[in-house]
């Protein structure tokens, strides 16, 4: 029984972008079933308001997180009894909620994301790192495959280099991620909130609507193939002009409320 007294995940707003902070510190934010549970209802919180336009996943302390907490997983499980399917299930529903989300999730990592930390930064959209944080599925040094991240690791990479990081139990830094693809921005050490912030907005600054429709068509898109992904966003794209969206996007007024510069002649 844990005696801390402080939310093991703590919710606040920032502009339009709920950051929630794994706060476990001492533990290096060892992702016990109870965080996990804070976690997931804080999830719950945001994609349910509508004034959060963003999502990002932090880490108080030392680091973003050093995966699952094993300690929980001492005693033993069986088939028979659902204890192996309650063993997992609610990380399993917690990086679901984070790929499934209407709203852009950001996971911003300092010290390091391992296991299922890790796991967690590959389940987000959008991964910000200090350039000397690490990654890794070290389960792989104790024999373990690491099968939640092999799992994302298939859609954000290539076969080669995924399967050398799935097998290797390597870690890798932050820099070495960023040339990968796996990472988007790096920032200083010590920089990351700011980094962070100025990335999301970015974000926030764009039309909620249009946002949520990208991430829902691209993740439609990924699993279709190319010529059925071309004709969906086709359909889209009448359906917009349908309803007369097309016209204030793409008239001259739109673009300079955004401050963007039209080469188009009047």
């Amino acid at each position: 029984m844990s005696d801390q007294t402080e939310p093991l995940v703590i919710a606040v707003r920032e502009d339009h972008a709920a950051v929630l902070t794994l706060n476990r510190p001492a533990k290096k934010n060892a992702m016990s079933d109870a965080l996990l549970g804070e976690l997931i209802a804080a999830l719950t919180d945001a994609n349910r308001d509508d004034d959060v336009r963003a999502i990002i996943i932090k880490g108080a302390g030392p680091c973003f997180t050093s995966g699952r907490d094993t300690s929980q997983f001492e005693q033993a499980a069986l088939l028979q009894d659902m204890s192996v399917d309650a063993a997992v299930d609610i990380f399993l529903e917690t990086l679901s909620m984070l790929i499934e989300s209407p709203k852009p999730t950001i996971a911003a990592i300092h010290g390091m994301a391992l296991g299922g930390g890790q796991a967690m930064s590959l389940a987000c959209d959008f991964v910000v790192a200090e350039r000397d944080a690490r990654f890794g599925n070290v389960e792989m040094v104790y024999g373990f495959p690491a099968a939640m991240n092999i799992a994302l690791l298939t859609r954000q990479i290539g076969r080669r280099r995924g399967l050398e990081i799935a097998m290797t139990g390597d870690l890798y830094s932050a820099e070495k991620y960023h040339e990968y693809g796996l990472v988007n921005r790096l920032a200083e050490p010590g920089a990351l909130t700011e980094t962070t912030a100025e990335f999301v907005r970015t974000l926030t600054d764009r039309m909620p609507w249009a946002i949520k429709r990208t991430k829902s068509t691209y993740r439609l898109a990924e699993d279709m193939a190319l010529h059925g992904a071309l004709n969906f966003g086709n359909q889209l794209n009448q359906l917009l002009r349908l309803n007369g969206q097309l016209a204030p996007v793409h008239s001259h007024d739109a673009g300079a409320k955004q401050g963007l510069k039209s080469d188009i002649a009047e």
